[in-house]
């Protein structure tokens, strides 16, 4: 999968992997993520492999048994996906000594296998026969994720067979912010970056303008989860002293480092973020996008650099945005950025 769909698909899993779970198999209940990293140098038989890295694999229950639930994103064709699917699978399967219920979830529209695997002897004897599921997402109603109660599928709603439509992302839009889930729509902002990346330049430009009020998310995201665990810290370490003085000191010194390590964080995350997108659409202005992020301490016009990448159609429209941006930021006289954009 290229890195620009496998950075926005791997987040949206780790902010909902129950949701995931249910949409493969409903029943079962997601407990954590184990290691889908087979390393296979040591075996003779599969030396010339090397190692192989599933996508996500996670231990469910189901029924109150033990299962593993296997999903591997595709944003292209694989002539040998059912091939890798089964060879995954078995490698689970004997690493963890239950059963295993391979997906593999297609995010744009390309060849895709047929299930199950079949394998015949010249007899038309069956040797094995291996059953996966396949989600075409392109084929998917947006009806289907809209009537679920699953938050973390929202994001996918550009994807689906309605997704180029602006009413959906507006309505994806509406639902996550009444949700205060604002976490999950700037990944769905960026699905849809990628997804509508083809689409007609007013579109485009209609989908960048909606992209302007994340900034407003980055903030409110400040006043969630976080900031409740950062004040409850301040009032412990206040208690703790025993006095008002001390109980409001705790607090703001926690609140300020709370806020400055997940700017910090957050800050990094963008970064990877864009350098991974430009790397993949344009290998050739890598460079030139580590320099910039590096120059840049708002996560918003980072945020807005991200939705130009999967937006733009040339690379030369990326460079001079980049360097637009490099030039409203200081950064040190031996930058490589003026060298870079020549």
């Amino acid at each position: 999968m290229g890195s620009s769909w496998d950075l926005a698909l791997k987040r949206l899993f780790e902010l909902a992997a129950q949701d995931f779970v249910e949409l493969v198999l409903p029943e079962a209940r997601y407990q954590r993520d184990v290691s889908g990293e087979f390393v296979l140098a040591d075996i003779p038989l599969f030396k010339e492999l090397g190692a192989l890295r599933a996508d996500v694999i996670s231990a469910c229950e189901l029924t109150g048994q033990p299962v593993m639930v296997h999903f591997e994103f595709q944003s292209g064709p694989d002539a040998r996906m059912a091939e890798r699917l089964l060879l995954y699978n078995v490698l689970a399967d004997q690493r963890y000594r239950c059963p295993v219920w391979s997906c593999v979830v297609y995010l744009r529209r390309c060849a895709a296998p047929l299930t199950p695997y079949q394998r015949e002897l010249p007899n038309k004897k069956k040797v094995h026969e291996f059953h996966f599921l396949v989600l075409k997402l392109w084929d998917m109603p947006a009806a289907d994720l809209l009537q679920s109660a699953r938050w973390g599928m929202l994001p996918l709603l550009p994807l689906t067979r309605e997704g180029q439509r602006r009413e959906l992302i507006v309505e994806m839009k509406r639902r996550l912010e009444q949700a205060r889930r604002y976490d999950l729509l700037a990944i769905g902002f960026l699905i849809a970056a990628l997804a509508w990346a083809g689409a007609p330049a007013s579109e485009r430009q209609w989908l960048k303008e909606q992209f302007t009020m994340l900034a407003d998310f980055i903030q409110e995201l400040k006043q969630t989860d976080i900031y409740q665990m950062i004040l409850e810290e301040g009032l412990k370490e206040g208690r703790e002293k025993g006095l008002k003085e001390g109980r409001e000191k705790g607090l703001k010194e926690g609140l300020k480092e709370g806020r400055q390590q997940e700017r910090a964080e957050r800050l990094s995350e963008l970064r990877r973020m864009l350098v991974a997108m430009v790397s993949a659409r344009f290998p050739e202005l890598g460079e030139l996008a580590r320099e910039v992020a590096a120059g840049i301490s708002e996560p918003a016009a980072l945020t807005e650099l991200v939705v130009s990448v999967g937006l733009v159609q040339e690379g030369e429209q990326l460079r001079q945005r980049l360097l637009e941006q490099a030039s409203g930021h200081r950064r040190p006289s031996n930058s490589k950025v003026d060298q870079l954009g020549q």
